[in-house]
C-alpha cells in the first residue's frame, strides 16, 4: 500500500522548460490538475514530498504552495532525501511511490517499491518505472497517478 508519494517538480510538476525574462526571474507552468492532485491526496490521507535538484525562488514557491509533508531542494543525490524521510517517518520503502522522470532520479526509483514516469520521461526512465503514465510532466501526471493509486487501493480492498 502506498502511504507516501515523492514528486520530482522538473519535468513531473512542471512541463520541464522554464522561462527566462532580462532580469534572470524564472517563469515555469504547473497544470492545475496535477495542483488539485497533490491536495487531494492529502485528502485521501497520503503522504506528500517533493524532492528536486533546484534550489531557486520557483521551488521555494512549490514548497510554499503544496506544504509538502516533506521537501528537499538542491538536492543532487535523491537517495540521501529518502533516506531521511524513511527515518523521520518510519514508513518503509515498500510503501513509497516516487515520480521521475530524468537521469537524476534513476537511483532513487531502484530504492522505493513503486515507481512511476510521466510519458515524456527518458528511456531509462520509462524502462525501470513500475508505472508509465500517459500525460507527460506538467500535463496532469500527477492526477493520472493519483487515479492510478486510488483504483489499485480499492482493488486490493485498502481504503
Amino acid at each position: 500500500m502506498i502511504k507516501l508519494v515523492l514528486l520530482d517538480i522538473d519535468g513531473v510538476l512542471t512541463d520541464g522548460k522554464v522561462t527566462v525574462d532580462s532580469k534572470g526571474n524564472e517563469y515555469k507552468t504547473i497544470c492545475y490538475k496535477d495542483i488539485d492532485a497533490i491536495f487531494q491526496m492529502k485528502r485521501q490521507n497520503l503522504l506528500v514530498g517533493l524532492v528536486t535538484g533546484e534550489a531557486t525562488p520557483i521551488t521555494d514557491f512549490f514548497k510554499e504552495r503544496f506544504n509538502p509533508d516533506f521537501f528537499y531542494s538542491g538536492c543532487k543525490d535523491k537517495c540521501v532525501a529518502l533516506k531521511d524521510i524513511l527515518s523521520k517517518s518510519g514508513i518503509s520503502v515498500e510503501n513509497v511511490c516516487y515520480v521521475g522522470d530524468s537521469k537524476h532520479d534513476l537511483a532513487i526509483m531502484k530504492q522505493v517499491k513503486c515507481s512511476a514516469c510521466p510519458s515524456n520521461a527518458i528511456t531509462e526512465v520509462k524502462e525501470l518505472a513500475e508505472i508509465k503514465l500517459a500525460a507527460r510532466g506538467g500535463e496532469g501526471c500527477v492526477w493520472e497517478l493519483l487515479e492510478w493509486i486510488i483504483k489499485n487501493q480499492e482493488k486490493n480492498g485498502i481504503e
